[in-house]
C-alpha cells in the first residue's frame, strides 16, 4: 500500500467539529448557549441544560441518574406505551412522574416544609 504524502497532522479537528456541529445543531435556547470548552458551565447553564434534555456532549453538565430495575410486566408497559407515545423510555418516565407531582403537589409541599422546619430547629 503507497503512503501518501499529505500530512495530516496540521487539521485542526475541535474547529471542524465545532462547524460540523454548530452547522447541524437547533439553536440553543439563550440559557445553554455554546460556550467556549475551556470555560466551565454556570449553575444556570447546567440547570436550564438539565431541565431541557440537553446535556448530552455537554462537558462538565450530566443529567442526575438513577438506577432502577422493574419487573418484567411493568418493564413491558414502560417501554410499550413509551413507543406508542413516540418518545424514550426516559422521556415516558419523566412524563409519569411529572404527573404524580402535579397530582400530590401538596403533600410534596408540606413534606418540604416540615423538613425545612426540622432542619433549622
Amino acid at each position: 500500500m503507497a503512503k501518501s504524502k499529505r500530512d495530516f497532522t496540521k487539521i485542526n479537528n475541535d474547529a471542524l467539529y465545532d462547524a460540523i456541529e454548530e452547522a447541524t445543531a437547533e439553536p440553543a435556547p439563550a440559557a445553554i448557549r455554546p460556550r467556549k470548552r475551556d470555560t466551565p458551565p454556570t449553575e444556570e447553564e447546567i440547570q436550564a441544560a438539565r431541565e431541557q434534555s440537553r446535556t448530552r456532549g455537554r462537558k462538565g453538565i450530566k443529567m442526575l441518574r438513577v438506577n432502577m430495575s422493574f419487573t418484567p410486566e411493568v418493564h413491558d408497559y414502560i417501554r410499550i406505551m413509551a413507543q406508542a407515545h413516540g418518545q424514550t423510555i426516559t422521556q415516558f418516565t419523566n412524563a409519569v412522574f411529572k404527573n404524580d407531582m402535579k397530582r400530590n403537589a401538596d403533600i410534596y409541599d408540606q413534606i418540604k416544609a416540615l423538613r425545612e422546619r426540622l432542619e433549622n430547629g
